[in-house]
């Protein structure tokens, strides 16, 4: 579909922050009240896969992780050797007539900086991410410089962002801010930076003293991780309170200037959860609701303001996305659904009934940095109404039922009527085989 460049259909801003899970919005007033608030609060948000690279790719292409095979954090040349930067939501959007911009991380170990996945973006502002050497490093259109060591990067890509915005008044546009707040190491600012000292989790799974109902291999893990989870959620929450004061701010700033809120549909997500001790576990890429479950935010013209209590996943972003746009989501091969047609509605009719989250490659923190790299091999989550169920691939099952174990105190897989185990570990196996309208069918049926 072809459109004059000029002519002012709905923008599309996607907001995707860096391991921040559900729960955490305490340090972000604005992004509750303008965005949250105001718009669909989904509950029920997941990662497709919560490990950074992966979760970024499935967002990208709206393919679920099994299917698009990026399955460890060394995502970059995995990511460039399926073609995925040929198909990326950039890409039909571009075509569609949409400005494009990027703003922040992209994808995990692209040490290319200077690269910029052309022709698909009209602007590309580049942040590397922490596990490059040189932090404040970035790159604008394929140029490479050093930010001044007193400036966040997810803050000047906040404001390059804005500027992008105001330079397209009155004009369509696409814009994805990626910041890499609030991933360690926590570089909150002088402002933020005692905030929240003293600041813990607190939930009945922190350091769980009964852990013989967990796979094997977790039941000897000690009950020790409070001081350097303690530091994980002081740092997270200060980094979160400058992400919204000046990240957010400046951006919902530059649509208030121009009169574009009442024209862009902001989706905000984070690209995993994480793990404060629940379970004896640090980090993320794990089959718990902490890891699992992301901030699910949608606002904008026609989006109905209430809380969500539907499924809903990275991969639906790139199908919805595209119907924004008057592309029709069908006629792409993605896994996704589209959550258009029902964002002004006060109901998902014949919305998903169950939903498959995978985790990573069990191939080493070599090979897969920052990923869980269970001794139990990878897993999958199978959420299914008020069920939890876990699938190891050692064949390890887990079983909770969230309306009354919403910590995941008590796996009762061992408990359960068999046939019920049977049928989800069934249920499982075939989503994982499934793609496309298949995959979509299984959720339904």
């Amino acid at each position: 579909m072809q459109r004059n460049r000029t002519a002012a259909g709905l923008n599309v801003l996607w907001i995707v922050d860096d391991d921040h899970p559900q729960y955490m919005m305490a340090s972000m007033p604005v992004t509750r009240q303008q965005i949250r608030d105001v718009g669909s609060d989904f509950t029920l948000g997941h990662a497709d896969i919560p490990l950074c690279g992966p979760a970024r790719t499935s967002l990208l292409t709206g393919l679920a992780a099994d299917h698009h095979g990026c399955l460890t954090n060394r995502t970059w040349p995995e990511f460039t050797a399926a073609g995925y930067n040929e198909v990326t939501v950039a890409r039909y959007l571009k075509e569609a007539a949409y400005f494009t911009g990027h703003f922040g991380k992209y994808i995990n170990a692209k040490t290319d900086h200077t690269y910029q996945p052309a022709p698909y973006f009209d602007r590309w502002c580049e942040t590397e991410g922490r596990e490059d050497s040189s932090p404040n490093s970035v790159s604008v259109d394929g140029h490479k410089f050093d930010l001044p060591a007193s400036l966040q990067p997810s803050i000047w890509a906040a404001n390059r962002c804005a500027d992008f915005i105001r330079a397209r008044a009155g004009r369509t546009w696409f814009a994805q801010y990626c910041p890499t707040i609030p991933h360690q190491p926590y570089t909150p600012s002088r402002a933020a930076k005692h905030l929240y000292d003293g600041s813990r989790r607190r939930a009945p799974s922190v350091n769980e003293a009964d852990m013989s109902d967990k796979p094997a291999w977790m039941r000897s893990l000690p009950a020790n991780v409070s001081a350097g989870a303690q530091a994980d959620y002081e740092g997270k929450l200060e980094e979160l309170a400058d992400l919204d004061r000046k990240g957010i701010t400046n951006i919902l700033a530059a649509l208030r200037e121009t009169r574009q809120l009442a024209n862009t549909v902001i989706f905000y997500v984070s690209d995993n959860g994480y793990l404060h001790g629940e379970h004896r576990l640090r980090h993320k890429d794990q089959p718990y609701w902490e890891s699992a479950q992301i901030p699910f935010f949608v606002k904008g013209p026609g989006v109905r303001a209430s809380k969500r209590t539907v499924l809903t996943s990275h991969v639906d972003l790139f199908p919805t996305t595209l119907e924004i746009a008057d592309l029709d989501s069908a006629s792409f091969a993605v896994d996704g659904r589209s959550m258009w047609p029902h964002l002004g509605a006060s109901s998902f009719s014949g919305w998903r009934r169950r939903m498959l989250v995978a985790g990573s490659d069990d191939v080493g923190p070599e090979e897969n940095p920052g990923g869980a790299n269970n001794p139990s091999g990878r897993w999958w989550l199978l959420r299914e109404d008020e069920k939890a169920f876990v699938l190891h691939e050692n064949g390890t099952k887990e079983l909770y039922w969230m309306g009354v174990d919403p910590y995941q105190e008590r796996n009762r897989a061992r408990t359960a009527d068999p046939v019920l185990i049977a049928r989800l570990t069934d249920m499982t196996r075939a989503m994982i085989r499934a793609t496309g309208g298949k995959r979509r069918r299984l959720e339904v049926a």
